[in-house]
């Protein structure tokens, strides 16, 4: 993984968390980091990014939805 494309995850990653956090709470996004040994968006492995963002995508999904 290029230092580029791990920018753009930590990016999706990021925003995906801060409107998680804007509607629940960062507890949520906090269990997500957690179960993958990360206690920050930046600490995620990067073998993780593409399993962190998807879990978090569903989450906000979810909460778009209603």
């Amino acid at each position: 993984m290029t230092k580029s494309e791990r920018t753009n995850w930590i990016t999706n990653i990021e925003n995906t968390a801060s409107f998680i956090e804007s509607e629940i709470g960062a507890e949520t996004v906090d269990f997500v980091l957690k179960k993958y040994g990360a206690k920050s968006i930046d600490q995620i492995a990067s073998s993780d990014l593409a399993e962190v963002y998807s879990e978090l995508c569903a989450i906000e999904a979810d909460l778009r939805s209603g």
